[in-house]
């Protein structure tokens, strides 16, 4: 039956209209990025040992909402045991419900190739909602792992305001709240400015977190140059 069945399948692919085909290609969108930045921080810890690294992405979109993708960056070796990039794997559904509401939910993995623990992986799933009005944008989100990073139940609740600027300047605010079952909690917030020019992006960011002693979730300024493909 499966065998009677995939025949049947590639008969209807080979008498299927060239437009019919085309179609169905173009309800499909395919994007990339890259990306050089002076230090990759992940809520408001560095990942690289306050280091410059090269990250980058691919992304494919439906014309429904769905998409998936792949984002990668290198990360300091000793901080995750032997790995020296992460893999993040991603898919979910995002669009608007009207009059600038939108919405965005999906499922993520964080994946650390030649790590000498599989505590580093980790799953999580995310939500949230956003608005634009126009002089701004507003959003608000939230992340939940069950295993986060070997550690336990974990949730991230972020707020994140975006201003448009004349001469293709923007202004960004973030914060976000990491609520552990049994870590120690702790806030990271982050102010940022970006300029488009000439096809590139340039963004230079503040961070900080209200984390003592520990130099990675120090206080920070980052310097990146990103570019859409």
């Amino acid at each position: 039956m499966k065998k009677t069945m995939s025949t049947l399948a590639i008969a209807g692919l080979m008498t299927a209209s060239p437009m019919a085909i085309s179609t169905a290609a173009a309800e499909w969108s395919a994007s990339g990025n890259v990306a050089l930045t002076s230090n990759y921080v992940f809520r408001g810890f560095s990942q690289t040992d306050n280091a410059p690294t090269v990250q980058g992405g691919f992304d494919l979109e439906h014309s429904s909402g769905f998409y998936l993708g792949v984002w990668a960056s290198g990360v300091d070796s000793e901080f995750y045991d032997g790995a020296e990039a992460e893999f993040d794997f991603y898919a979910g559904f995002g669009g608007e419900f009207s009059n600038g509401l939108g919405y965005d939910i999906g499922y993520l993995a964080y994946r650390y190739p030649e790590t000498n623990t599989n505590t580093n992986d980790t799953e999580e799933f995310y939500g949230s909602l956003s608005y634009d009005f126009g002089p701004a944008a507003v959003s608000v989100g939230l992340a939940y792992s069950s295993d986060f990073f070997g550690a336990d139940d974990s949730t991230y609740t972020t707020l994140g305001v975006d201003v448009p600027l004349p001469a293709d300047f923007g202004l960004g605010f973030h914060y976000g709240s990491s609520d552990f079952d049994e870590a120690d909690d702790y806030e990271d917030w982050k102010i940022g400015l970006s300029k488009s020019w000439k096809g590139f992006d340039f963004a230079l960011d503040y961070t900080d977190t209200d984390v003592n002693n520990n130099n990675l979730a120090d206080d920070k300024f980052i310097f990146t140059i990103s570019k859409s493909l």
